[in-house]
């Protein structure tokens, strides 16, 4: 058997009970430039979560609370600082 990747060991740690229903954004800032590796397992957390992405270069949304809970742990991991919200898609173009 294969060595788990770092993404993978995060993701089954995060596993806490039930999941909330939401959405949540991810927001993290690296002092220095960051390790590569670092994009390399937020690619593979995606995975587990279709839709979950990048909406700028230090923002990830995704509508899994256990891929945000690992996304976290990855950012601390590489030594970033984070935020996490819990948000609500709203349509602009829907009026009101």
């Amino acid at each position: 058997m294969g060595r788990r990747s770092l993404a993978e060991e995060l993701y089954e740690e995060a596993e806490d009970g039930e999941e909330k229903k939401g959405r949540w954004i991810i927001v993290y800032d690296f002092e220095v430039k960051p390790n590569p590796r670092f994009w390399t397992n937020l690619h593979r957390l995606s995975a587990y979560s279709p839709g979950s992405r990048l909406l700028q270069h230090s923002v990830y949304l995704t509508d899994s609370e256990r891929v945000a809970r690992a996304t976290v742990m990855l950012a601390r991991h590489y030594e970033a600082s984070v935020e996490v919200f819990k948000g609500e898609f709203v349509d602009p173009s829907a009026g009101s």
